[in-house]
């Protein structure tokens, strides 16, 4: 199980670690379940990194507005798990963790307790 908190402002966060060509850093992303990537990470941040070029996508807002980004290829540590994963970035000062790099696993934030864990899913395969 992998634990994460709230900060300040109510946002919930967790610890993720990323490598690249020249460096690794470890942060506290925001969790964004809206998004649907797998990770944001802020360009001052990632720079330092030496992030491999990957290609380029197309994402829709939540104002609907369409945006095409170049994206970057990284590995990736969440918990105990490591994969590459393709990543974007972003000028805000906050990483976002998104939807895609929590596939597999359960995602449980309780807001009255301010709690945030991550655990692996258990599958049922039954039908």
């Amino acid at each position: 199980m992998i634990r994460g908190y709230f900060d300040d402002v109510g946002q919930p966060r967790i610890a993720v670690s990323i490598f690249g060509n020249r460096g690794e850093a470890t942060i506290d992303a925001v969790i964004d379940t809206g998004f649907n990537g797998s990770l944001c990470l802020p360009l001052p941040l990632a720079i330092p990194l030496g992030l491999e070029l990957y290609g380029r996508i197309n994402y829709e807002l939540a104002d609907g507005t369409i945006k095409r980004e170049l994206t970057f290829e990284a590995t990736i540590r969440l918990g105990e798990a490591v994969d590459r994963a393709e990543l974007s970035l972003t000028e805000s000062e906050d990483a976002l963790l998104g939807s895609e790099l929590l596939d597999g696993y359960v995602l449980e934030i309780d807001y009255g307790n301010r709690t945030v864990e991550i655990r692996e899913s258990v599958v049922n395969n039954e039908t």
